[in-house]
């Protein structure tokens, strides 16, 4: 019925949303939630607040460059003097071992998701080769 409710106790919060207001506090989140924010894909948008972002260590994002010009909660934060770009890396470098993810089990960390066409494209081809077999 809250945010507050939705909440409590999860480990994964995930937002995908077309608001342009946070839609919860990040003063509510338990240390060592996960943040998937899909929604935020313009400039003008914020479903994050800054506290959010100002609590998450490991702040991830599809695309650097697309994310300096879609993801609103990211670049709010940037004006706001509380977000560094040079701190922001791209998931694929997570994935493949080159940057660390997640050092400490009490770490908020942040996934401010773009969406990349080939994302998509690697989705289908592991599903049509999953369906295939």
């Amino acid at each position: 019925d809250s945010a507050e409710e939705a909440l409590d106790g999860a480990d994964i919060v995930t937002t995908i949303t077309n608001a342009r207001e946070p839609v919860f506090h990040g003063d509510l989140l338990t240390n060592g939630v996960h943040i998937n924010a899909a929604g935020s894909n313009q400039s003008r948008r914020n479903e994050i607040d800054s506290t959010t972002i100002k609590r998450s260590s490991l702040i991830t994002v599809d695309s650097l460059i697309q994310s300096q010009m879609e993801a609103g909660d990211l670049i709010q934060a940037a004006k706001e003097g509380l977000l560094d770009w040079n701190n922001v890396i791209e998931l694929s470098t997570v994935l493949s071992g080159k940057q660390p993810g997640r050092t400490s089990r009490e770490q908020i960390t942040l996934f401010e998701s773009q969406g990349l066409a080939v994302e998509d494209i690697a989705l289908a081809d592991f599903t049509y080769q999953n369906i295939a077999q």
